[in-house]
């Protein structure tokens, strides 16, 4: 590792966490293919002692492992189109070509059924209906209403509703009730998470920062993964802790940090070596929309565990307007005493890609600060260009001054 950037320890830990977690996903059993959006139906699992498995997170280790192109290919060649989410094109390709290729990590395994909620992408809905039709499994939903503005109580109501119907659905389909004591045991684990998870976020704005872009995305790994559990409270406390210790002694992610930035869309996880190009040049990235806005958004300490579980669903900025998105965007650019901003223009995430190029706007006129514009995609490897992007990133440094 460069002597400009000093990664977290805790990253080994992490590291372990995901490794047992696909090690898990082979062994466990029953086993539901999950969404990695804002879903209560991840505590409900664990509650119940079913498995989660996620398609989006494998895309993600496939990228990493540089398949993703290929998986993407194979899927295409069964008939999904290339405009589709590549983390769909990436997990449903990696499935087909399960006989013919040695899968990352082992691939995900047949589900034993589908859980999914409604506040996300709207690829979703015929993902996993694709899912449900493939595999001929049960699907289990939670239906949530979209949000423009503020979250209203009716809306909190009618996903309670929603969240006890799939409860029943749950109990049914494994022959037996889920205790209500180990729903309200997941969701304290998954406030307490939480409750770290803000906390990190808030020493984010510490100058210099104390971890990288690529820390703060391997500690979301806790909150979409494994919310609810111990082990992910855990590690988030010695997450934590050693952000901590570097704030208290000024220890920054990037020793000679020159300039700090927000990355706004999913990173490009085939090539997350694009975020050591910024910090070896000075350039820190305290703040991304994807850690900072989608997850870990609202805590989950209400009296009644299943309106924290309502409100989780409903709250993020995968079901909120673009305005209050960047509202919550200029907010943070003064908080976090920003001097520039990345977007990634991605070719296949229509739902994060939106108003992209009228956030640039604003922030130019509201800030008068350089913005970066990027083309490419989160997980399809072939819609990337090295050279291309590091050509841009080296002038946009130049103007950052």
């Amino acid at each position: 590792m460069s002597e400009k950037r000093r990664a977290l320890e805790v990253n080994k830990v992490i590291g372990g966490a995901i490794r047992k977690h696909y090690q898990d996903v082979q062994q466990n059993r029953p086993l539901a293919y999950a969404l990695l959006a804002p879903d209560p139906m991840i505590e409900l699992c664990y509650a119940a002692g079913i498995q989660p498995a996620f398609p989006e997170n494998y895309a993600c280790v496939c990228a990493a492992r540089k398949v993703s192109g290929r998986f993407c290919e194979v899927a295409e060649n069964n008939r999904l189109l290339p405009d589709l989410c590549s983390y769909m094109r990436t997990a449903v390709g990696s499935w087909f070509a399960r006989e013919v290729e040695k899968l990352p990590m082992g691939g995900l395994p047949e589900p034993d059924f589908l859980v999914y909620t409604t506040s996300a992408c709207v690829t979703y809905y015929k993902w996993w209906d694709l899912y449900r039709f493939y595999f001929n499994k049960p699907l289990i939903y939670v239906n949530t209403p979209r949000i423009m503005d503020e979250i209203e109580d009716y809306y909190v109501d009618f996903t309670m509703k929603e969240i006890q119907r799939a409860i029943g659905e749950l109990e049914k389909f494994l022959g037996k009730k889920i205790p209500d004591e180990k729903i309200a045991e997941v969701v304290k684990y998954s406030d307490q998470l939480v409750e770290y998870w803000h906390k990190m976020l808030e020493l984010q704005k510490t100058v210099p920062a104390p971890a990288g872009l690529n820390d703060i995305s391997n500690i979301l790994f806790l909150l979409v993964a494994l919310p609810g559990t111990k082990e992910a409270v855990d590690i988030a406390k010695q997450a934590y802790e050693e952000m901590r210790e570097r704030a208290d002694k000024k220890i920054g992610n990037v020793s000679d940090e020159k300039h700090r930035l927000m990355w706004l869309n999913i990173p490009m996880w085939y090539n997350l070596g694009l975020t050591n190009y910024f910090e070896d040049r000075g350039c820190a990235i305290p703040i991304s929309d994807y850690t900072n806005y989608i997850w870990g958004v609202p805590r989950l300490d209400k009296p009644d565990p299943i309106e924290s579980l309502a409100i989780k669903a409903l709250k993020g900025e995968l079901n909120e307007s673009v305005e209050y998105y960047i509202d919550w965007m200029l907010r943070d650019i003064k908080e976090y005493k920003l001097d520039g901003v990345v977007i990634h223009s991605n070719r296949s995430c229509k739902v994060l890609s939106v108003g992209l190029l009228d956030a640039a706007k604003i922030v130019r006129e509201t800030y008068d600060i350089p913005v970066l514009i990027i083309e490419s995609d989160h997980t399809d490897d072939r819609a990337y260009s090295d050279a291309e992007v590091k050509t841009r990133i080296d002038a946009f440094i130049e103007s950052l001054g």
